[in-house]
């Protein structure tokens, strides 16, 4: 048995104990308690003092695009989406094999390190299941499928179909299905790749209502996006647009449901508000790759007062300068009023249940996968004191010098700044 010991521990995004710890047993957690309580365990082989930190779940990152990691900085910020993908597009023209490995390895490597121990990840060209495979990371990889040209549908579902069951999941790897988004999937592949899901029982995600272009092409068929498309030669000639707005779009195909992770969701009305509640669906916010577009007024508020679930995810560091859940959280601490615990539940409880882990993952409790992380704490000023309750602590847990310094994994080690 193995005990992770700090000077707090958040359990639960509403609890917090102060010197608390977590017991570990294989890969799975055995107590969580007052250290004092803990101490007299039988069977201890090995105490780990965190000292000055929180400990607290391992974070979830609701969506990530470990691909593109290579991509950090070489990426310029622009408000013009289309522009954008043509950067990505010309910047990985030249890519090998080997460029998309290192890119995923250094994505995983930084997602440990920050404090993430459970991703949601994109696959485009495939290489994501094989590298993330041998990772200790916890991870649902979405192969993502595209193609606005219905005739494509029934090759591709074809092609998926003999491909997926060749992928070996196990305890740490599952694997969901990611129809792109409105304006590069066709509404026959929609819903050929989300009926395989529901029969397959796989969570399937897609990026939805991401950008105003993307409601200007599906409303009216204009602007920016056919103009990009047509160059990729990907827009058939005969498309027409559905006259109608990209959550109304899907929810009439019969996409959005429980199992559905929608990514993004920028711009929407109260209305479509409604639709998201009603169906079970939940919702992947990107703060840094909203904030990198230059969008401004996100709907989280109107989600969580809905009882959407939302997640925290962090796209990729294509569109981010971070993959770290933590600097997400400070982000949202100090731009949006959100209480602590609630920025806490979308990191970790709602991460959890908006892709299916929420029996394993995202809370301290007997009989969870032992995945942990601890941050650790700047000094507290001498004028705070516990009599103030446990606001310090989420102060100091959001302070920009607050930093990951422990990651557990199934109950194994995978990063220690003391070490």
């Amino acid at each position: 048995m193995i005990i992770i010991k700090a000077k707090y521990l958040i359990p639960t995004p509403g609890s917090c104990i102060e010197n608390g710890a977590v017991a570990v047993t294989g890969t799975k957690i055995h107590r969580v308690g007052a250290w004092g309580e803990m101490a007299s365990l039988p069977g201890i082989e090995k105490t780990i003092d965190l000292g000055n930190a929180i400990i607290m779940p391992g974070l979830i990152n609701t969506h990530t695009h470990l691909d593109l990691s290579n991509l950090h900085n070489r990426i310029k910020p622009t408000s013009n989406f289309t522009h954008w993908v043509f950067q990505v597009i010309g910047a990985r023209m030249r890519w090998k094999e080997e460029d998309y490995v290192s890119s995923i390895e250094k994505g995983a490597k930084l997602s440990i390190e920050s404090g993430v121990t459970t991703v949601a990840d994109i696959s485009n060209t495939g290489h994501a299941f094989s590298v993330l495979k041998k990772s200790p990371l916890r991870k649902v990889v979405y192969k993502e499928i595209i193609s606005l040209k219905p005739e494509h549908a029934a090759d591709i579902m074809e092609r998926l179909k003999e491909e997926l069951p060749q992928i070996k999941t196990d305890t740490l790897l599952s694997i969901g299905l990611s129809p792109h988004a409105p304006y590069s999937v066709s509404g026959e592949l929609y819903q050929a790749s989300c009926g395989f899901a529901g029969e397959s029982r796989l969570p399937v995600c897609t990026h939805l209502a991401e950008t105003q272009d993307e409601i200007e092409f599906l409303t009216k068929g204009t602007g920016n996006f056919p103009t990009f498309l047509r160059q990729i030669r990907a827009l058939p000639d005969d498309w027409k647009p559905p006259g109608t707005t990209p959550i109304h779009y899907l929810n009439k195909l019969g996409i959005i449901n429980n199992r559905t992770l929608l990514v993004h969701c920028n711009y929407v009305s109260d209305e479509e508000v409604a639709i998201i509640q009603s169906s079970g669906a939940s919702v992947a916010f990107c703060p840094g790759s909203h904030r990198f577009f230059g969008h401004t007024n996100h709907p989280i508020r109107r989600y969580l007062d809905a009882g959407i679930n939302v997640g925290i995810g962090t796209d990729s560091l294509a569109s981010n300068d971070s993959l770290s859940v933590l600097d997400e959280l400070k982000y949202l601490s100090t731009n949006h009023p959100l209480p602590p615990q609630t920025l806490i539940s979308m990191a970790t409880v709602n991460g959890a249940k908006a892709i299916g882990l929420e029996s394993q993952v995202g809370q301290l409790r007997e009989g969870f996968e032992a995945d942990i992380c601890g941050v650790g704490l700047p000094e507290q000023p001498a004028e705070a004191s516990t009599a103030s309750g446990d606001e310090p602590v989420y102060q100091r847990l959001f302070s920009p010098a607050s930093k990951n310094i422990f990651t557990m994994i199934a109950g194994v080690v995978r990063y220690n700044a003391a070490t």
